[in-house]
């Protein structure tokens, strides 16, 4: 049986280009048109737990910061998601600091090519 650390709840997605960022992540027949990086189990329990998480919410973003749910944030809104992880996530433990970082750098090769991160969270 796999370990909690190398099991995904999720996916983080971006478009590969403007041009496909108004189209939602999910659907088989469109995932060539997206980049994606997996959301670990173990970082995802204790993120969602954590102040981090916390003043997440209060970013402007889309959806429901969650487990079983869907949340994006649009270009525009990646610099201060951005700079939020940067600023706090030296605070979190380190399985999740890995994954902050590479959130971050996720995030700003989505923010290079114009276009959001989806956050599509399962259990």
């Amino acid at each position: 049986m796999p370990q909690d650390s190398a099991r995904e709840v999720g996916r983080i997605y971006a478009a590969r280009g403007p041009w496909n960022d108004d189209v939602m992540p999910g659907d088989p027949a469109d995932e060539a048109h997206f980049e994606s990086r997996p959301i670990p189990a173990d970082a995802w329990a204790a993120f969602e737990n954590s102040k981090l998480c916390e003043h997440l919410h209060g970013l402007p973003h889309e959806g429901i910061i969650g487990s079983y749910e869907e949340f994006w944030f649009k270009a525009p809104q990646l610099a201060a998601l951005i700079a939020l992880i940067e600023t706090e996530s030296d605070k979190e433990p380190a399985q999740v600091r890995a994954w902050l970082n590479d959130v971050v750098r996720f995030a700003r090769r989505a923010q290079n090519r114009g276009v959001g991160v989806t956050f599509i969270v399962g259990g």
